[in-house]
């Protein structure tokens, strides 16, 4: 498999160290690495002067990683020499001062990686470290312990503050890295790497900015289909996020990320993301030595709304009362040891709250005490909680004493805490996860819909508008413009009295339009309002209502079934015109509800774009104007084989993963070993995510699906996967790599020729240039199908044992 372009940053082969002083790379670097590292150390004068020969790096082929650090004057020449070596990556480590004009440097950086075709970190970057492979390639002495969690930040200052804590801890990382500047290298190119990096199993992200949305929406999307990643971002002003923060947030939910507040917090997901079980549901028992810990972990609880105290089942309440010195109080059904607390008894209650079926999720509150063995009570849990089967998550407050026996219980994969605050507040990172990951599944159906957007009618009708000179659209332009959208009409009545409630759309300058759902008058700001980025679908539409206060204070208890099913069409309607027409700028539709149960019309009104930005938005393949690009439902495709036999086409959907195994495993042993290049049996858990949770703005993939009778349904049919077409864009965009694999008894029928017709359709329809794939050179019938569609079949470079086709689509 070839390398991935970032791996000479992360696993270099070869490496150039130049610096005015000393750095601690080549000291962290393993005995049998020294061969493969030079460095060259500069005086003040000095202008950087290249030995014959690198150390690694055989003539002909280009230096794996340079790591720099001189002062910002003198990079030009530095980069200007490196050159010659044509260096795949380059990482400019802050020397300590920083330049006068900061974005002209940048700007110098980035064009200079893109004329030599370098990746370049920083510049006035802290560096990185890699402790599993003993790289340290930072600023910092102290190379980190090795562990699994990877942490990239904006900010040198915030990586230093980790690698200490951590230190204190005895956390380890796969990964720390500071980006600096980020001229040329992006946070989201960075988690693309991390995202199939097998020493990395969580990742924590600190950004002081967000980048471009839709390449960082579709990173941390591929990057939460395998890994845990949670996100720090401060809130400016005083104390109350913008709106522009308020949608951000609502990108890392659909992204299925989890977002902290607090630089505390951070530490607090680093731990409990690393911890492999996960709440099933909200409900967490707590079980203490005293009340006060209770209350402050209460707290906490009541402001997360996604955990809350459990509720035992009279079985559990009766056996832990018979435990020595245990009591079920409130507040919740919390377990109180007042008196002398045996480790036995300790043990025992936390298995026993683990086994209740009601119980998602068990916190342990211990406070040091005259009457508690508190270490022996560790040994106990120690034993316990990774058998528990349900997270278990402890809290030793205190410091002298509690310390070590905190490392103890992290040690066993039970994550520790010093604070029933922060020790509660893991839980609700856990719960919040799991949220946020089933709003990631959540897309648009899956089959063509009927109702259709009449696109036509919508361009005709904004062409006239252009021509006119209007971007304010009054009353009946609203209503044609919602008719070709197939509103609901038919739900909405004369209501003279009752509840008002808005809809609207709005844009965010960098992360494109949002739905913003509350009650009529208030003001659009957050808190007041409930925000949703769109595509919606019925599910993502139901929880948009439910977040706001609106549904607090009255639709929760008001609001009628049928009534409830009609707003969240209204939702769905404005959701697919926030889709479909990049040119608008605001879409305001206000509601009354009388009774619970009958929806009146109010004030419509909408603005476009000014005509420049009008025909900007147009231009373009694809949703350029959306963070999240929708399900491309217009690639559902019936379709019949040569001898009659029915057929869809559509590109896969997260809840596709099971049957995609399913296909994978009934190929042939050959038919795997043509379409991986290596011997699979089955698709890992996370290569099943990755092939089923994907990111139409990056890659698409197409599934061929039949229906075939299911024995262990009474013969009823079910959908059945037959074949299988993937592209993942280049990073240039301009192209993609392109793979397809057909059931064995469905081959030879045309099957593979319209599933690849189909991508190359899809290819074209996304503005793209060429298609171009790696096919084994045995495998002819492939390498014939694929000539027959126009493809070139060239030798692969670098293997003898492959073919690289190759499809130009701007001929086609």
């Amino acid at each position: 498999m070839p390398r991935h372009r970032l791996s000479p940053l992360f696993e270099p082969r070869s490496l150039l160290v130049v610096s005015e002083h000393p750095l601690p790379a080549l000291a962290a670097l393993q005995p049998g690495w020294q061969a493969k590292a030079t460095q060259i150390l500069l005086s003040e004068q000095d202008t950087l002067q290249l030995p014959e020969s690198l150390a690694g790096v055989a003539p002909g082929e280009r230096l794996d990683l340079a790591l720099v650090c001189t002062q910002p004057e003198r990079l030009p020449m530095v980069l200007g020499t490196l050159a010659a070596v044509r260096p795949r990556v380059v990482v400019l480590l802050h020397a300590g001062t920083l330049p006068e004009n900061r974005q002209e440097l940048a700007a110098y950086c980035m064009a200079w990686a893109r004329l030599h075709n370098s990746m370049v970190l920083g510049p006035n970057s802290l560096g990185l470290q890699r402790p599993g492979s003993a790289f340290n390639f930072s600023r910092v002495e102290r190379l980190a312990r090795s562990g699994q969690a990877a942490v990239v930040t904006h900010s040198d200052s915030l990586m230093a503050a980790v690698l200490d804590w951590a230190e204190d801890v005895r956390l380890g990382f796969s990964t720390v890295m500071s980006m600096g500047d980020e001229a040329q290298l992006s946070i989201a190119q960075v988690l693309d790497f991390l995202a199939t990096d097998s020493k990395t199993d969580s990742i924590a992200l600190y950004m002081d900015h967000a980048p471009a949305a839709r390449e960082l929406a579709s990173a941390l999307r591929a990057a939460s289909s395998v890994k845990p990643v949670v996100v720090l971002r401060t809130i400016d002003g005083q104390g109350r996020p913008t709106m522009h923060q308020t949608v951000f947030d609502a990108l890392l939910r659909r992204a299925g990320v989890v977002r902290v507040r607090y630089f505390v917090q951070l530490f607090s997901a680093i731990k409990v993301l690393r911890y492999h079980q996960r709440p099933k549901g909200p409900s967490v028992a707590i079980f203490s030595n005293g009340r006060a810990g209770v209350r402050l972990a209460a707290s906490v609880m009541a402001e997360a709304s996604a955990i809350e105290h459990a509720r035992l089942t009279m079985a559990t309440r009766r056996d832990l009362q018979a435990l020595p010195g245990i009591q079920v109080d409130s507040p919740g059904d919390a377990v109180i040891a007042e008196t002398g607390l045996s480790p036995e008894a300790a043990a025992q209650a936390v298995q026993l709250l683990a086994q209740d079926k009601g119980v998602h999720g068990v916190l342990v509150l211990l406070a040091p005490s005259p009457l508690l063995d508190l270490a022996a009570v560790t040994q106990a849990l120690a034993q316990v909680v990774p058998r528990a089967g349900k997270p278990v998550i402890t809290c030793f407050m205190g410091e002298a004493q509690a310390r070590e026996l905190r490392r103890k219980l992290d040690e066993v994969g039970a994550p520790a805490f010093r604070t029933p605050e922060s020790a509660a507040h893991a839980f609700s990172i856990l719960a919040a996860h799991d949220y946020n990951q089933r709003l990631a599944l959540q897309i648009l159906p899956a089959e063509s819909l009927g109702h259709q957007p009449e696109m036509r009618g919508v361009r005709a009708m904004l062409a006239h508008l252009r021509e006119q000179g209007r971007r304010e659209l009054g009353l009946d332009d609203c209503r044609h413009l919602l008719t070709f959208f197939h509103f609901p009409w038919r739900y909405f009545g004369a209501v003279a009295d009752g509840l008002d409630m808005s809809i609207r759309i709005m844009r965010d300058d960098r992360l494109g339009p949002y739905l913003w759902f509350g009650g009529q008058g208030y003001a659009v700001q957050p808190g007041d309002s409930a925000i949703e980025l769109p595509p919606l679908n019925h599910e993502l539409a139901r929880r948009l209502i439910q977040r706001s206060p609106l549904w607090h204070e009255v639709l929760a208890t008001e609001l009628s079934v049928d009534a409830l099913e009609q707003l969240l069409d209204v939702l769905i309607c404005l959701s697919d015109l926030a889709c479909e027409v990049p040119a608008l700028e605001s879409f305001s539709l206000d509601l009354r509800l009388a009774d619970g149960n009958h929806m009146g019309l109010g004030r419509i009104k909408a603005s476009l774009l000014a005509p420049e930005d009008m025909q900007a938005a147009w231009d373009g393949p694809g949703y350029r104007h959306m963070a999240i690009h929708p399900y491309p439902r217009e690639l559902v495709q019936p379709a019949k084989l040569r001898d009659g036999t029915r057929w869809v086409m559509r590109p896969i959907r997260p809840e596709d993963a099971q049957k995609l195994q399913g296909f994978v495993r009934s190929l042939s042993d050959e038919s795997r070993y043509m379409r991986f290049i290596y011997l699979l049996r089955e698709l890992t858990p996370s290569m099943l995510a990755r092939y089923s949770r994907i990111d139409y703005d990056r890659e698409l993939a197409l599934v061929a699906t039949v229906q075939v009778p299911n024995p262990a349904h009474r013969g009823f049919p079910e959908e059945q996967i037959v074949g299988l077409a993937h592209y993942f864009l280049q990073r240039d965009r301009r192209g993609a790599e392109f793979a397809l694999v057909v059931h064995d008894e469905w081959q030879r029928h045309g099957l593979g020729s319209q599933l690849m017709r189909g991508m190359i359709e899809a290819a074209k329809r996304q503005g793209l240039d060429y298609l171009e794939g790696q096919v084994l050179d045995s495998n002819y019938a492939m390498r014939k199908l694929l000539v027959r569609l126009g493809f070139q079949d060239l030798p692969y470079e670098d293997d003898a044992t492959l073919r690289r086709l190759w499809l130009a689509l701007d001929k086609l």
